[in-house]
């Protein structure tokens, strides 16, 4: 081995009130602000569908799906999206989206680099909160926002148009 400090390329994306951290494998495409389909007896956390590449997927607010904390979205704020890959294999769930509040930065962190929150209390959305030098983050849960596109039958068969 080198000894050189192996640094994984992460993405730091704005949502109200925080940010989260993600790998960047997690990420499919980073898409600025789109054109949301909604209808009638969505959850909350759920702000509609979008179409991407011919397929339409659901369109989650990581703060309503994170114990209803935060306001959604205001339409056309200048919000983004992230298209995420899942993280298992899952029936029903492909791809889905996670609306962001700006644009989301790359970065490549080292073990050095952040540090875990100790004793922070967790909502069902999170994974862990850490410290990135002055910048607070909360690491997702993503098999936890799969559950619940599942559950509520959002992810459906892959629809293409």
């Amino acid at each position: 081995m080198s000894g050189e400090a192996l640094e994984l390329p992460c993405i730091l994306a704005p949502i109200a009130g925080g940010q989260l951290l993600l790998p960047n494998v997690a990420v499919a495409e980073v898409l600025r602000s789109q054109r949301v389909r909604s209808s009638d007896g969505l959850p909350s956390w759920c702000a509609g569908r979008i179409m991407w590449r011919g397929v339409i997927l659901p369109l989650l607010i990581f703060e309503q799906a994170n114990d209803g904390e935060g306001e959604p979205p205001a339409s056309g704020s200048g919000d983004g999206v992230l298209v995420m890959n899942r993280t298992r294999d899952m029936a029903g769930v492909g791809y889905y989206g996670l609306v962001t509040r700006g644009t989301p930065r790359l970065l490549r962190l080292a073990d050095e680099d952040l540090e875990i929150v100790a004793g922070a209390p967790l909502r069902s959305a999170e994974l862990a909160r850490v410290q990135l030098g002055e910048d607070d983050a909360i690491i997702p849960r993503l098999a936890y926002l799969e559950e619940l596109i599942i559950e509520h039958r959002l992810g459906g068969p892959v629809a293409r148009v």
